[in-house]
């Protein structure tokens, strides 16, 4: 009786924070002080001791990789004995995911009790000016803020959701901001140029405090370069202060991933294995333990070569080329741009010896559908199209005549997820491997299926 009711306390609680405005799974809007006012986020923290002005944080944001380079550096903070918090987003099976210490998620009870905290000013707000009233992404991360500090973690990894200048995390006050790989995505909100995107994402960017950037390009690279020096913060490039050396794909205890050597300012790190597949996850990272490096300069961290090294053959990210099935062989992934879509057909063909992929995709309506398509369907035996159970899915019949112009043969439209995910097992021969990627929602639903 006490699980039912348990239960059902969480599903309400659940339901009260997805009746919030929620921007992920929206695509009218505007990315602007309205939509997007960290005002919302003073209010609402104010009214629980503003728990984010007293923590230590790394802040993190780019465009490909911030969530991979995010759980790298929570991972090795919490193995060299630092108590992690790592808020993260979007989720793909269950909301708790988001919100983790130590690696363990929040568990319902304790979410069920923050919202619960929050609920009179959120209700009241509501009342007062719905369109005001703080966004779900705006909750979810006033009660991330919140856990970690009840918690009393020792640091915290915040991944930005939207941008950076303006998302709801840019509310701390960190450490050490992390940019990654910035490319084209959410145009028509960031802007449709590098220097205007990497504009929105050096928004984290604070007074005095370092800065690490992956390898970008130049238009990138010259506007976080220029808000650097407006701010005063030293900046820590992947390819001039972070190199990586030798890189090989590799194989240990089963696992897929690769081999390399990174070297920073102080030590190199030789023989690292990261069981993930792909040269861009060398990159993240490169971009990891950059931030580490610093901190361990600032003497925030203590950093061991050895923990270092055990953190990194650990780590798992999920549907980041991530193997959910062997017998059919079944590959999750959540490439949504062109850049990532590269990167995962080159992992695919690197480290697999198959050469029939069935590709079960799913995309958002807002993304460059032609461009993702023209790269991912050079490499396709089959193509199944479905949706992805998100408003801003786009219409797999439309992505069907986008990919007539560029596939060889006729690709396949199943809207519903469970039969074309059993329709690509069906059509999958013995020696073929089925890739399901395109959309985070779509990637959630078919791990949920298989488990």
């Amino acid at each position: 009786m006490k699980k039912r009711e348990s239960s059902a306390e969480y599903e309400e609680a659940r339901e009260f924070l997805l009746e919030a405005v929620d921007y992920e799974r929206l695509t009218n809007y505007k990315y602007d002080l309205f939509n997007f006012n960290l005002k919302r986020m003073e209010e609402i923290l104010s009214i629980v001791q503003n728990p984010h002005k007293n923590g230590l944080y790394v802040h993190v944001t780019g465009t490909k990789g911030k969530g991979s380079t995010a759980i790298m550096i929570a991972s090795i903070l919490r193995s060299v004995g630092y108590k992690t918090g790592l808020f993260t987003s979007p989720h793909l099976e269950c909301l708790e995911e988001r919100v983790k210490v130590n690696s363990r998620m929040i568990s319902q009870k304790m979410l069920v009790r923050l919202v619960n905290e929050f609920k009179p000013y959120i209700e009241r707000k509501r009342f007062e000016d719905y369109s005001l009233s703080p966004t779900f992404f705006e909750t979810i991360t006033a009660i991330a803020l919140l856990y970690f500090a009840r918690k009393k973690v020792d640091m915290s990894v915040i991944e930005v959701g939207l941008g950076g200048r303006l998302d709801a995390t840019n509310i701390i006050s960190p450490l050490i901001s992390v940019i990654t790989t910035i490319g084209y995505d959410h145009t028509d909100k960031l802007g449709n140029t590098l220097e205007m995107i990497a504009g929105e994402k050096a928004g984290i960017i604070k007074e005095g405090k370092p800065v690490v950037s992956s390898i970008q390009e130049p238009e990138a690279l010259s506007t976080i370069v220029k808000f650097c020096k407006e701010k005063r913060s030293r900046l820590y490039l992947v390819g001039r202060d972070i190199l990586i050396g030798e890189t090989r794909k590799m194989q240990r205890n089963g696992l897929y991933g690769m081999e390399c050597t990174i070297s920073t300012w102080k030590r190199e790190y030789t023989k690292i294995f990261l069981p993930l597949m792909g040269r861009h996850q060398v990159e993240n990272c490169a971009a990891a333990l950059g931030a580490l490096e610093v901190l361990s300069g600032n003497d925030v961290v203590k950093i061991e070569s050895e923990l270092v090294r055990s953190a990194l053959a650990k780590v798992t990210c999920p549907a980041r080329v991530e193997i959910v099935s062997r017998k059919p062989l079944i590959v999750v992934d959540t490439a949504h741009t062109v850049s990532s879509m590269r990167a995962l057909k080159e992992s695919l063909q690197e480290n697999f010896s198959s050469n029939e992929f069935v590709f079960l995709i799913g995309l958002s309506g807002d993304k460059d559908l032609e461009g993702v398509l023209r790269e991912i369907t050079s490499a396709a035996a089959e193509l199944i199209l479905t949706r992805t159970g998100n408003p801003r899915e786009a219409d797999p019949a439309q992505l069907a005549d986008i990919a007539r112009r560029f596939f060889h043969k006729e690709p396949t439209v199943i809207e519903n997820i469970n039969d074309a995910l059993e329709e690509a097992i069906r059509i999958a021969e013995k020696n073929s491997l089925i890739c399901v990627t395109g959309s985070f929602y779509l990637a959630g639903k078919v791990k949920e299926l298989l488990s």
